[in-house]
């Protein structure tokens, strides 16, 4: 799937729903969401059964984890991935540059990069990754051109 639906299909979620927090949007969509003990390398996954997804995240994670984990397994439901279940483990989270893993991350930094008050201020991309809450292991995710774009758009809108 192409960057530019997959940032289409985060935001819309958040123009329609009033939040990019995917948990409440997984709640909305009626795509459950679980907590399981999975032990210290599974952060969470998805699975689907005739078709319905659920998502399930490592009850030992601390909330930011979970949010970001749900993210990503809600990104394999959005964009439409075959697969019956999706893993994410901690391992994984450094070394995807294509293919299906790719795709999820990126939805899940587009998903928090919807957040649209951004500090204009902030001039390093370490600055902008904690200013939405994206773990700086992501930052290979983000489309830094779009993002100078929301700061430059912010900044004209905010004189």
């Amino acid at each position: 799937m192409k960057r530019q639906l997959i940032r289409k299909n985060a935001w819309s979620l958040v123009k329609k729903y009033h939040t990019n927090d995917p948990i409440k949007l997984c709640k909305y969509l009626g795509i459950p969401v679980y907590y399981h003990e999975l032990g210290d390398e599974i952060l969470g996954f998805r699975t689907s059964l005739y078709g319905i997804s659920s998502i399930v995240l490592n009850s030992r994670s601390d909330s930011q984890t979970q949010r970001i984990t749900c993210g990503h397994e809600l990104g394999h439901d959005r964009c439409s991935h075959d697969e019956n279940t999706d893993f994410l483990k901690k391992s994984s989270l450094y070394t995807k540059v294509y293919g299906t893993e790719y795709e999820a991350n990126c939805f899940m930094v587009e998903l928090m990069l919807t957040r649209t008050d951004i500090d204009e201020s902030i001039d390093t991309q370490e600055g902008v990754l904690r200013s939405v809450s994206i773990p700086t292991w992501a930052a290979k995710y983000v489309d830094w051109a779009h993002v100078k774009k929301l700061l430059i758009n912010q900044t004209s809108s905010n004189i």
